[in-house]
């Protein structure tokens, strides 16, 4: 398993409408491509306007190929045209399990 990690950050009175965008607009088309995604966040505490997104893939060579049909999608294209210019350092981190196993860790009682 690999998980994707992307970070940007977005202006503070950009962040509604991306939001908007996001949920109306990109999460449908993730579903469309059946991805697991495994979420978005933003900052709570801190800089604000910052965003983590998460997503995961089972081997590097299958987020090779699905990511690549994403960003392929003329629909993904056309909303890009509008969040584009809202983001600001994007940061793209692939991640493995450091321990060998992806399974997590539950307190003990």
């Amino acid at each position: 398993m690999v998980l994707l990690k992307v970070t940007y950050r977005l202006r503070a009175h950009q962040m509604a409408e991306f939001e908007h965008i996001f949920a109306d607009r990109i999460l449908p088309l993730i579903q469309a491509h059946n991805l697991r995604f495994q979420g978005i966040w933003r900052t709570l505490v801190g800089e604000v306007g910052e965003y983590l997104e998460l997503w995961e893939f089972n081997s590097l060579a299958e987020f090779d190929e699905q990511w690549r049909k994403l960003l392929q999608d003329p629909q993904l294209l056309e909303i890009f045209q509008i969040t584009g210019p809202m983001v600001e350092g994007e940061r793209f981190v692939l991640l493995e399990p450091a321990l060998g196993a992806a399974q997590p860790i539950l307190p003990t009682q």
